[in-house]
């Protein structure tokens, strides 16, 4: 049943992109194509981020195990909120972000079973901020 619904999530792309932005009246739902409004898709980016930053405070060194589970759990929900975004100009830029936020948790697991990757660590977080980065960029005009 997993891999049905993350068919199911990516099927749904498709259909979004026809649906107007009828929750946002802002002149930018026109300028921007996909259907979605900067605006809109930027709210889902930014949520996204606050929920990757609460996640990174909340992590305990002392148990690798949960905080791989969280960060697991943390890019379901993130690749999910992100497949909801049709806008053109942030949508690849949140498919980045998704993408290093999964490297991230592969990275996690590897480093749970192998603390030796320690030196690796920062190289990991700094990938992952830089990605969310630039999507709040795009976002900020």
């Amino acid at each position: 049943s997993a891999g049905g619904a993350s068919t199911t999530a990516a099927e749904s792309v498709a259909p979004a992109a026809s649906t107007p932005a009828a929750s946002s009246p802002s002149p930018e739902s026109g300028e921007t194509g996909g259907g979605q409004s900067m605006a809109d898709a930027c709210q889902i980016v930014i949520a996204s981020f606050g929920d990757v930053v609460s996640t990174s405070q909340a992590m305990d060194t002392s148990d690798p195990q949960g905080t791989l589970a969280a960060f697991t759990a943390l890019s379901e929900k993130v690749q999910g909120e992100f497949s909801r975004i049709t806008n053109e100009e942030i949508a690849p830029l949140a498919q980045k972000a998704g993408a290093q936020l999964d490297e991230y948790a592969a990275f996690l697991e590897g480093f749970t079973a192998d603390p030796a990757r320690a030196s690796e660590f920062g190289a990991q977080v700094t990938a992952l901020q830089e990605s969310f980065t630039q999507a709040g960029t795009a976002c900020q005009g």
